[in-house]
């Protein structure tokens, strides 16, 4: 079943427009499951580790909720997401430059890199307005972060069922 929910999604992917439409993505299951896996354990809100000492997100970006999402800005103070604008979207353009680059993220062995598909459907996605539908915060953003470090095979989506 989940293979066959990645080949749609793949095939939809490929032909833009005859099955899915870039409004119609949905954020929760579509595009956090990658940002969560290859952002969120740097950029989470505020916690307590293991010895009792607060952990603040790198950068001061968080990336578990929509307000964070929607405004972190950058070095420059720039937001790092702009809906209607890829181009102009740090989150995306970071993802885009080389892993030798010393501003590429998810950084090399860190977490998982995205892969073609997800970095089209996120742009896709914040192309159509950058809809977070219903979702407003991932309500346990520490869970589900351990990765095997293996990368995603090049085409693949990673979603929530």
């Amino acid at each position: 079943m989940q293979k066959s929910k990645i080949f749609l999604a793949l095939l939809c992917l490929a032909i833009p427009g005859v099955f899915l439409k870039a409004e119609d993505i949905d954020f929760a299951t579509q595009i956090y499951p990658f940002v969560k896996s290859g952002c969120v354990t740097c950029h989470s809100p505020p916690y307590e580790d293991e010895r009792g000492r607060t952990r603040k997100p790198k950068a001061d970006i968080v990336l578990a909720t929509k307000e964070g999402i929607l405004n972190s800005v950058d070095e420059n103070d720039e937001k790092i997401l702009v809906p209607g604008k890829p181009d102009e979207s740090r989150m995306l353009g970071v993802t885009k430059l080389p892993l030798s680059d010393d501003m590429h993220f998810p950084p090399e062995g860190k977490a998982p890199q995205w892969t073609e598909a997800e970095k089209d459907l996120f742009a896709q996605w914040i192309a159509a307005g950058a809809d977070f539908g219903d979702w407003t915060e991932d309500p346990a953003p520490r869970e589900g972060l351990e990765w095997d470090g293996k990368e995603k095979a090049a085409g693949t989506l990673e979603t929530f069922d």
